[in-house]
């Protein structure tokens, strides 16, 4: 019951200042400091998960599907 008494504020402002500053040190940590640094960390992002899709879509599944491993999409009616 301690652990659960402890865990609760007891201060006005305290339940919102400590999940704050564990964020911002966190985004400190992996060098983060400015929206412009965000916005270039969301960008990069973005773009890994387009390669992979790229490379999902022409090289791995494509594969996969030869190896037989998957079964081929049939998007039109006629494709066999």
């Amino acid at each position: 019951m301690n652990e659960i008494q402890n865990a609760i504020p007891t201060n006005p402002g305290e339940g919102l200042t400590v999940p704050v500053v564990k964020v911002a040190s966190v985004w400190g940590a992996v060098a983060i400091t400015s929206w412009a640094d965000f916005a270039a960390m969301l960008a990069a992002f973005y773009t890994l998960i387009l390669i992979a899709e790229w490379g999902w879509k022409k090289l791995l599944r494509p594969f996969a599907e030869r190896r037989g491993w998957l079964r081929r999409v049939h998007r039109r009616h006629g494709d066999e």
